[in-house]
Formats: C-alpha cells, sequence, structure tokens
C-alpha cells in the first residue's frame, strides 16, 4: 500500500494531466454529434477485431481436442467398414483396402526423428493397450511403417525412411509389384525395385501396398511416381514421393490384421512340406 501512495505522488501530475484528457474526451463525444458517431463508429470496429482475435486464439487452442475427436471418430469409421466387408463379403464397398479382417487403433506420436538414415517414431501405446510387434503403422496421407519394438505404453515403429525396413509395393494401375525401399537421403522420397523394364509407369502414377504381406492391408497410400529410371536392362528404378509427410507426422492409426497368425501358419506349414 505504500508503494502505491509512493507512486501516485511521484507521478500525481501525470495522472491529474491524464484524468483531464479524459474527462475533456467524454465531454467532447457527449456534445458532439459527429464525434459520438465517430467514436462509437470506431469503438465498435476495435471491440470486433478484439473479439475476433480472442475467438481466433480459443478456437487454436481447441483445434487439439478436436483434431483428437476427429482422429477417434476415423477410427470408428475404418473399424466399421472392416466390419461390413467381414459380414457381408459380396457386398462392394468403395475402399482400397483387402478383404482382411483388420482393426484399426489410433496413437500419436511422442518422439521420432527423420534427418538420419536408421529413423525411428515413438508412439504413445504399448502392450497394455493390445499393441504387438509388426503391426502396421499408417496416417490419413499413408503408409507410416511397422511396429518394432514395445514396452507396456510405448511401441517403436520402423518407419519407411528407415534403410533396414523394405516392403512390399505395387503400381496401383497395373497391379505389377516390386520392393520399396529408402535409399538414405531425403526423407521425402523412396524406391520401388524390381520393376521389369517393360512395364507402363509414368509420374503421378499411384503406389500402394500390395496385400501380399500379412502386415498392411492391400492398397494403402504409399505416394506417387516422381521419376523412373530407365537406363537399366532388366529393371525400371522408380522415385516415388512419399505420400506421408514425417517431418510434421503427429496422429497414426495402427493396424491389426486379426488373421496375421492364421495366415503364417498355414504358409509354414506349406513350406515345412516342400
Amino acid at each position: 500500500m505504500k508503494n502505491i501512495i509512493k507512486l501516485i505522488l511521484k507521478y500525481h501530475f501525470t495522472i491529474f494531466f491524464i484524468l483531464l484528457e479524459i474527462v475533456a474526451f467524454s465531454m467532447i463525444v457527449q456534445h458532439n454529434r459527429y464525434q459520438r458517431t465517430i467514436f462509437f463508429r470506431q469503438s465498435s470496429s476495435l471491440f470486433c477485431h478484439i473479439s475476433s482475435y480472442i475467438s481466433d486464439i480459443g478456437e487454436y487452442f481447441n483445434l487439439k481436442v478436436i483434431n483428437e475427436k476427429l482422429v477417434a471418430e476415423n477410427t470408428g469409421l475404418k473399424n466399421t467398414i472392416e466390419e461390413l466387408k467381414s459380414s457381408h463379403p459380396f457386398v462392394s464397398i468403395d475402399t482400397s483396402k483387402s478383404e482382411g479382417d483388420y482393426l484399426y487403433m489410433n496413437a500419436r506420436t511422442v518422439n521420432a526423428n527423420f534427418n538420419k538414415t536408421k529413423n525411428y517414431i515413438t508412439l504413445d501405446k504399448g502392450i497394455v493397450n493390445g499393441i504387438r510387434k509388426e503391426m502396421a503403422v499408417t496416417s490419413r496421407d499413408g503408409v507410416v511403417g511397422i511396429i518394432q519394438n514395445i514396452s507396456n505404453t510405448y511401441a517403436v515403429v520402423l518407419p519407411l525412411i528407415n534403410t533396414n525396413l523394405k516392403i512390399s509395393a505395387k503400381i496401383k494401375k497395373n497391379g505389377y509389384y516390386g520392393s520399396l525401399q529408402w535409399d538414405g537421403n531425403d526423407y521425402r522420397y523412396s524406391y520401388l525395385n524390381d520393376i521389369p523394364f517393360h512395364v507402363d509407369v509414368a509420374q503421378g502414377d499411384t503406389i500402394v501396398t500390395s496385400g501380399f504381406s500379412s502386415i498392411f492391408p492391400e492398397g494403402e497410400l504409399i505416394g506417387f511416381v516422381e521419376t523412373v529410371d530407365r537406363e537399366t536392362a532388366n529393371f525400371l528404378t522408380i522415385k516415388v514421393k512419399l505420400a506421408t509427410d514425417f517431418g510434421k507426422l503427429s496422429d497414426v492409426y495402427i493396424v491389426d490384421n486379426r488373421k496375421k497368425e492364421e495366415k503364417e501358419t498355414l504358409e509354414k506349414v506349406s513350406y515345412d512340406e516342400r
């Protein structure tokens, strides 16, 4: 209280001057129609701008909640589609997924890097959430990678931008398939290999998962053809611009193929009988 009194005594002339200015301005506005109209018009405009800024700030801080709700809703829709495909196998559903019985779970990235040759992504879901090794990971944009290691509450993903990962991919328009593997350079691009020289492929063609593995559903978007190198005699070297932007990855979907064990067991028995 003493400090406030000292402050008032120190600046009392300035305070008194400001008060007089306020009183004078108030009297001008009250007794002059033109000035009063201008004042209220400008005040209204100012308050509208302030209100708009406050509203924008509120919406910005609410984006995280809205995004989480949208991801949850999208996960539910994906699971509904898979249930419909399982219960009505003869009904045509407009999706690019295979007829496998897949379960989608949403998760968030809690750590990631994309500037090394052996990149990894950490998710906020683990064993307690039903996560297992070798589950597929996708985003709303496209394929992300495969679950490599798990703990009770976290999972580490081996992404497409890790030179150790190779997945089966195909050209959507004609079905020719090969192996997709990153070369360790630009995180925005990968390479589709083992495509025969005679195959018709051009810039802009869509590259998707082949569905041959028991990890990814068929038709998950990987990216788009950037360039085609025809210099080799037998196979094309196809540069693919990845659909997923690993530089700003946040929300993802973990994909569980509930028929994976059945398929792999059957294939193992078949191979052993050779």
